[in-house]
């Protein structure tokens, strides 16, 4: 009798602990990845692969997204701004420097000329990347008022440093034309000052 009611005892005490702890609620910010595709996280997601064959690599991402398309066109817009930003770090395009060439001493009329300058960029150099992988993750985090679900989106976009430097000086060209048909001489000097800086470079890393 006594080994029977130890018995019971012990499975009481077992099913109330795991009652307890499913009863737990997840901690505030605990994540559950529900679904990857096309399945584990790919390395290219925190290690920018290496420049092969005359093609350079940027990778940009979005978390939280509301919807996995926002997500993806965000991740997207993010990488054109690192292959931007890889313009200026690299010295093929230098803003200071045009403005300098082109007289213009103005802060804030050299801000729109570079606010120019960064939208047409943008659009040339979109046109000629290849989205060579895609990422992404649908997500749920637990927040004092229940489950959030979010997407998190990654992209790797490469694209050939000659059709870079083609895009950008694309891009200051178009820039030029527009200031020429304003009559804007400083302008279409700045843009013709940041075409001229588009000359072959050596790739770097650390994308």
């Amino acid at each position: 009798m006594k080994r029977i009611i130890v018995c019971m005892l012990a499975v009481v005490a077992t099913v109330g602990f795991l009652s307890c702890s499913k009863a737990r609620p997840p901690d505030i910010g605990e994540q559950i990845i529900m679904e990857r595709v096309p399945g584990d996280r790919p390395n290219w997601v925190t290690r920018v692969p290496e420049d092969r064959d005359g093609r350079m690599f940027f990778t940009g991402m979005k978390t939280h997204g509301s919807s996995l398309e926002n997500a993806g066109t965000d991740a997207r817009q993010n990488a054109i701004q690192k292959i931007i930003e890889y313009l200026g770090a690299s010295g093929m395009v230098d803003y200071t420097k045009a403005r300098v060439e082109a007289g213009i001493t103005d802060e804030g009329q050299a801000g729109n000329y570079i606010e120019d300058g960064f939208r047409l960029l943008a659009q040339s150099v979109a046109q000629g990347t290849r989205e060579t992988e895609t990422y992404y993750e649908h997500v749920k985090e637990w927040q004092l008022d229940g489950w959030h679900y979010f997407y998190n989106s990654y992209v790797l976009l490469s694209v050939a440093q000659t059709d870079l430097q083609r895009a950008a000086a694309a891009a200051f060209e178009r820039q030029a034309a527009e200031a020429r048909a304003q009559n804007n001489a400083r302008a279409e000097a700045f843009a013709n000052s940041l075409r001229s800086q588009l000359t072959p470079q050596s790739s770097t890393q650390g994308r």
